[in-house]
């Protein structure tokens, strides 16, 4: 038989505490992995949870949008509201037809001629193909038919929430007025030139118009008097705007 030499004490313990110590980092591994599964699987919930909550906040604040500004709608646009699918909304208005020259990176414009020669016009939001604003577009033929104008907006919703004056409404200066309610404002803007008086009637989110007043340096209109004068322009610096623009 050959000789097998004999493993001494001190080899063997090191041998066995080498062993404890690799048992136990697998061991520490193992339950390190198994702490980190948890960790992520707790932060994927609470993320999941909190995409549920912004969606189902964006779903309530989405219905109510559509209802507040389905009751705020001018006669002529009864039946639209805000948010509705753009589909919905060719139903309803057969005659809209694409907007061509606008380079708005976030919206679709459509428009729509009335027989009274008013132009509609209808911006869609270009990711969720909703009806995110509505403009109409008129021509007052005097300043009595301005005051019949604001008369029957008082008559349907209220006094005014706000009077502006904006100096920079694309270059030229506006008077405007808001009906401000939870989600959608109404804006009623006057530019008045020569003798002619053009009116906006612009609805959208009331964030929206929020921003729009801040571009167009709009101030609160703050004395009777002030209100009684309404801001002036040219039809040559009307047409000088357009062709800046």
């Amino acid at each position: 038989m050959g000789y097998r030499p004999a493993v001494s004490r001190t080899r063997l313990v090191n041998m066995s505490l080498g062993l404890v110590a690799l048992f136990g980092a697998i061991g520490v591994y193992a339950w390190y992995q198994a702490e980190e599964e948890t960790a992520r699987d707790a932060r994927r919930a609470a993320s999941d949870a909190r995409q549920e909550e912004r969606q189902a906040r964006d779903e309530e604040r989405m219905s109510g949008l559509i209802e507040e500004s389905r009751e705020l709608m001018p006669s002529p646009l009864q039946g639209l509201a805000l948010g509705m699918a753009r589909d919905g909304v060719t139903e309803l208005r057969t005659a809209i037809t694409p907007k061509a020259g606008s380079n708005d990176p976030d919206k679709t414009f459509y428009e729509e001629r009335l027989p009274n020669g008013s132009q509609i016009v209808y911006g869609f939001d270009k990711e969720t193909d909703s009806l995110a604003q509505i403009q109409v577009l008129s021509v007052l033929p005097s300043a009595g038919a301005l005051t019949a104008h604001f008369t029957a907006m008082v008559d349907e919703y209220g006094r005014p929430s706000g009077a502006w004056d904006c100096p920079d409404t694309g270059g030229v200066p506006t008077r405007r007025f808001t009906w401000r309610r939870a989600r959608t404002t109404l804006a009623d803007i006057f530019l008045v030139y020569g003798n002619r008086i053009s009116v906006t009637l612009y609805i959208a989110p009331t964030e929206v118009i929020g921003r729009s007043l801040q571009r167009a340096r709009c101030r609160p209109v703050e004395s009777h008097e002030q209100l009684l004068t309404f801001p002036t322009t040219t039809l040559d610096a009307i047409q000088e705007s357009q062709r800046s623009e």
